[in-house]
């Protein structure tokens, strides 16, 4: 049986699609919601400095799989207008 049951959550176009989402999970997961733009921004920006922290945490481990500078990445990630991705996600993993 297909699962129908479901809503569209709009989020904005600013690069942190990614983050928004995983925050938008943790909220349902604890039955909090995000009630507005301002706090789902402050969840994902969290969430996001909480990932780039995990990089620097499990540098070690992780820094065989970033192509390029280490350090440039990480410091790539704090910034707002960057994306996500594969390494991201994987350190979101940890951080959940």
């Amino acid at each position: 049986m297909a699962y129908t049951n479901y809503s569209v959550i709009r989020t904005l176009g600013d690069k942190r699609y990614m983050f928004y989402s995983m925050a938008h999970e943790s909220c349902l997961r604890s039955r909090k919601l995000a009630s507005n733009d301002r706090v789902r921004r402050e969840l994902a920006d969290d969430l996001r400095a909480k990932v780039a922290n995990e990089f620097i945490k499990r540098r070690k481990e992780i820094k065989w799989f970033i192509f390029g500078d280490f350090d440039i990445y990480v410091s790539e990630i704090q910034k707002l207008h960057v994306g996500g991705g594969e390494p991201k996600l994987l350190m979101a993993l940890h951080v959940f």
